[in-house]
């Protein structure tokens, strides 16, 4: 609001594109009244020429404004994944200096972990008790040089791919054996392995598919049992579960 001790002055105003401003040049009578937006990271300043004028002798004078940014966060807003059980870290940045980091995060069904809230890294384990991806958000509040910006940043956790197809099973000595390795977690994927059990043969077995088609023969005269060691994985998920026959 321009003011002068000489009555009567009137004023008038212009400003010029500046840059790292998206505002366009503008002019004016009297008050000036923008919005300014920093597209920058940084401190920009803007300046505007205003006019006096009184009975026709004019005078110009300089008005500098300094346009802080609004800081925002250079690291990703979608971290990659984490499996389940494992620690979430993530250093938040941005290009403004001096940036301070605040964060919330409110309990999520699914997330055998209350809702928390920090500064900075959250460097926090989340437990996924679904057989589902779970999204997790984390609110940031930035503040740099007493302006602030919220944002959202959010991190998959995967879940932990379980069989759910029988762990025991029987089968005669000569008879073939058929398991098919089923998980009620979508797009899971199955390898196996058998180790050397005394009596049985073949001695030994792996293979890359959900299936087991084998004839174990036991050559003594006592039931033996015998482990397929399961390895799941989803999106390199993985985890180990027994079959036992």
């Amino acid at each position: 609001v321009p003011a002068s001790a000489t009555t009567g002055t009137t004023f008038s105003w212009s400003r010029g594109v500046i840059t790292g401003i998206s505002n366009p040049a503008a002019s004016g009578a009297d008050t000036i009244n923008e919005t300014l937006i920093n597209t920058t990271p940084n401190p920009v300043a803007v300046t505007y020429i205003d006019t006096l004028n009184i009975n026709g002798c004019i005078n110009t004078e300089t008005i500098t404004v300094i346009v802080k940014p609004t800081p925002k966060l250079s690291s990703s807003l979608t971290p990659a994944a984490i499996c389940d059980s494992a620690t979430f870290n993530y250093p938040p940045t941005s290009a403004t200096v001096g940036t301070t980091f605040d964060w919330t995060r409110d309990f999520v069904s699914g997330i055998a972990v209350v809702a928390g809230s920090g500064t900075n890294n959250p460097n926090e384990q989340l437990i996924n008790t679904t057989y589902h991806n779970v999204n997790v958000t984390y609110t940031y509040t930035l503040t740099a040089d007493g302006c602030t910006n919220t944002q959202d940043v959010v991190v998959t956790v995967r879940p932990t791919p379980v069989l759910s197809s029988a762990l025991t099973q029987t089968v005669c000595s000569g008879v073939p054996f058929n398991y098919t390795a089923t998980s009620i977690t979508p797009a899971t994927t199955f390898s196996w392995t058998r180790a050397f059990v005394s009596g049985i043969s073949p001695v030994n077995g792996t293979g890359s598919t959900a299936n087991i088609n084998e004839t174990l023969v036991d050559s003594l005269t006592t039931s033996k049992t015998v482990t397929y060691v399961y390895t799941l994985n989803i999106s390199g998920c993985t985890h180990k579960q027994n079959v036992t026959v």
